[in-house]
Order: structure tokens, then C-alpha cells, then sequence
């Protein structure tokens, strides 16, 4: 009888194995789950040029319009899951963007927990280097770093709040000063309205590092805590990212990247001001 048992015993765990490994074989991981990163490690990983990861930004698309962490995407998540996991047309919202589930994924959101839910059913659906940023854009501004803020946000603020003469917030345009004022042949137009021109060169290297302690920059700019948005000619313009990465070791707490620039606000049907006043 125990014999037999034993047989019977030994059976189960094989047939058990069996049918597991055949679960896995088919893609059905079954008790893996996404990993946590911390902002240390997102920022890691943000800075590799090997397995770049995609970005995705989980909120509603006006939040993210609002202000969203340097190359992230967005995919909403009610578009590509409900609450509980369960996919939207089977997923097709993250799968028609990233169709190779070998690439390395990261969500969040504003850490109220929609980004594990989201890294969860992408594992699900066999993505295989899932990952989520927990503190999301709460913890992304307790460490003080910046956000992109997209045109329909960013002319909401602007139009709110120019002429900026309340000492609460400041449009910085960081080209040089013949780009500025227009007089440039080969950069015509002027600025966007309202905005004060601290050229980078004098306070930022390319590194976006501050130049003699970003004294050009302090001296405008005295509060940290202001709403500040850099912006420089267009979306492939580094000197806005350059702006922007300074300012944020400088110690300034509300600092955004208007990335679409100059360009941006021009195709958009707005006019530029020429000469050297706001």
C-alpha cells in the first residue's frame, strides 16, 4: 500500500510539473508580477543606451499634458485595462505601440497604484521586462526633478498668467539673444510673449550642469518655489534640456520643459514678439 501510494504521490508532482511547465511554455507565467523601481533605478535606467525602455505615463491625457517625466509616452490606462487587470480589446492600446514584449516597459502614474495595475496586465500579456515606478510623480517631485509640459497645458498658462510680473512664474527663453530679439537672419520672428531671455551658455553647460553656480539664472529667478518653463527653438533643440537639468540642481522646485518650443507655438497659429522687451 504505501508502495503505491508513493507511486500515486510521485505521479502528482510529476503531471503537476508537466502541466506547469507546458503553462509556461505557452507564455502563461502565471505568479509573476512586475517589478518596483525606485527613482534612483528609473533614473538608471533612463540614462542607458542598451535596452532603452519605454516610458509610459498611465494618467488621463490632460495630466499629462500638464507635466510628464522626459520621454515618457502616454497610454491611458482605462484605454488598455479596467481597475482589475482586465485588458481593452486585448490590449491593443500597448501592443500596437510596443510590439516586441521583449522591450524593457516602465509605468506610473501620480503613485496611487494605476501604474502596478497596468505593469501587471502587460505581464499578462507576455511582456517580459515589466517594471513600475510606485512613487510616480508624487515621488518624482519630492526629488525635485522636471516635468515636459505639452502645448494645450502650456498656452493654458500662458494666457492665464502673462504678462508674468508676479514673481509666481517665469517663461524663460534660453536662446541666444539675437534668436530673441529676432534680429537673427537665420532665427526671424522674436519670442514667445512674455518671456524673459537668460541665453543657457551663461548659466548651463551641455551637460546641464550650472555655470558659476547658475548666478545669471539665481539673479532673475530669486524664488525656487516659482513655476518656471524653459523653452528653447524646437522639439529637437537641447538648449531647453539643458536649461531645465540645471535649474533643477540649482535647487528649483516647480521647473518645466516647454520642449515644443518656438516651432511648436508658431504652427500652433500664435505670433512670435521681435526685440529685446518680454
Amino acid at each position: 500500500m504505501r508502495q503505491k501510494a508513493l507511486k500515486l504521490t510521485t505521479g502528482l508532482l510529476l503531471l503537476g510539473i508537466f502541466i506547469m511547465s507546458g503553462l509556461v511554455m505557452q507564455g502563461c507565467i502565471l505568479f509573476i508580477k512586475a517589478t518596483e523601481i525606485t527613482y534612483a533605478q528609473l533614473k538608471t535606467m533612463m540614462s542607458t543606451t542598451e535596452d532603452v525602455p519605454v516610458l509610459i505615463d498611465v494618467r488621463p491625457a490632460a495630466d499629462f499634458n500638464a507635466g510628464h517625466i522626459q520621454d515618457a509616452i502616454n497610454i491611458p490606462l482605462d484605454t488598455f485595462c479596467s481597475t482589475t487587470g482586465v485588458l481593452v480589446n486585448n490590449g491593443e492600446a500597448l501592443t500596437s505601440v510596443v510590439a516586441d514584449k521583449g522591450t524593457k516597459i516602465i509605468a506610473y502614474c501620480a503613485g496611487y497604484g494605476n501604474d502596478v495595475i497596468f505593469a501587471n496586465a502587460a505581464v499578462k500579456l507576455n511582456y517580459t521586462k515589466v517594471y513600475y515606478y510606485k512613487g510616480g510623480t508624487a515621488d518624482w517631485s519630492d526629488n525635485g526633478d522636471y516635468y515636459v509640459i505639452e502645448y494645450s497645458a502650456f498656452k493654458s498658462w500662458h494666457d492665464a498668467e502673462n504678462p508674468f510680473d508676479d514673481g509666481d512664474n517665469y517663461l524663460i527663453d534660453d536662446l541666444p539673444v539675437a534668436w530673441y530679439t529676432g534680429d537673427d537672419p537665420a532665427h526671424p520672428g522674436g519670442h514667445i510673449p512674455g518671456a524673459i531671455n537668460i541665453p543657457v551658455e551663461l548659466w548651463a553647460d551641455a551637460d546641464g550642469n550650472p555655470i558659476a553656480d547658475g548666478a545669471a539664472f539665481t539673479a532673475i529667478v530669486a524664488d525656487k518655489e516659482a513655476k518656471v518653463i524653459i523653452y528653447c527653438g524646437n522639439p529637437t533643440c537641447g538648449k531647453s534640456l539643458m536649461g531645465a537639468k540645471a535649474a533643477v540642481k540649482m535647487g528649483y522646485k516647480n521647473v518645466f520643459r516647454f520642449q515644443g518650443g518656438q516651432s511648436v507655438w508658431k504652427d500652433n497659429g500664435n505670433d512670435l514678439t521681435p526685440g529685446l522687451l518680454p
